[in-house]
């Protein structure tokens, strides 16, 4: 029975059912995993991931027993263990997802729903109802010193204890590169402006936060969240950092 006040829509058109949802539209090194982390730890809003990027996605679908073989054949069967993954049993769907993936989601969606007259419409037919949150980071500088650190040691995050978290590469040294910077910064950039751009060409509104206030104070950032997507705030104070931040003098 549908608890008075809850909106409940038809996803696809086999079986799955969702209240609501939303969507973490971010770039690496600005704080999403730190805040994905929180939002899964309060036990009402989702536990957001990554789940399209090309290689997360052939990973996913080997768990989940799905065929599929490349990113761009992702089904409606991956759409639907998405949102049981993501939701976690809270009733609340989280995604995360970085500009650079955008595109190639909502071109595999256009093919999924081709009756989808717009992005709106083709993100509301996959995932249901979404609000949106960006985060980013205002010293693009520093973000960008930072993924070229990620890429160039293979270490992504650390635990809040100091212990590894996330590594993609065997240790290694960093190297001062002043092209690798300058490409990296032109990526952050370039993928912010996308952000914003789709936002306005969509007439959407999104949740702006900014790492720097993720960093500063977690438990607030998380709070607000909470209160736009219509969840109890209060939550947020259950929830506690789990990751560190990887800084230099510069990052």
């Amino acid at each position: 029975m549908r608890a008075k006040g809850q909106t409940i829509l038809w996803l696809s058109p086999q079986k799955i059912l969702l209240p609501k949802g939303y969507m973490l539209c971010t770039m690496p090194r600005s704080g999403s995993t730190l805040l994905c982390d929180l939002l899964k730890q309060t036990s009402v809003a989702g536990a957001p991931k990554s789940f399209f990027r090309p290689e997360s996605v052939l990973k996913n679908a080997e768990t989940w027993g799905l065929a599929v073989q490349r990113f761009q054949d992702f089904s409606n069967s991956y759409l639907d263990a998405v949102i049981r993954d993501g939701s976690a049993n809270t009733g609340c769907l989280g995604l995360r997802v970085m500009w650079d993936n955008m595109p190639d989601i909502l071109k595999r969606l256009s093919t999924l729903f081709p009756q989808a007259r717009d992005d709106a419409g083709r993100l509301a037919r996959g995932f249901g109802p979404l609000q949106f949150i960006h985060l980013s980071r205002s010293d693009k500088v520093a973000e960008a010193v930072s993924l070229v650190l990620a890429n160039q040691t293979g270490l992504w995050h650390r635990n809040a204890d100091g212990t590894e978290l996330e590594r993609t590469n065997p240790s290694a040294e960093p190297a001062y590169d002043r092209d690798m910077i300058m490409q990296a910064y032109t990526s952050v950039s370039n993928g912010d402006a996308g952000w914003r751009n789709w936002f306005a060409a969509n007439d959407m509104k999104p949740l702006a936060l900014s790492y720097e206030d993720l960093a500063r104070d977690p438990t607030n950032v998380l709070s607000k969240v909470l209160s736009f997507l219509d969840l109890d705030p209060s939550a947020a104070l259950n929830a506690v950092p789990g990751s560190a931040k990887l800084a230099t003098s510069m990052c």
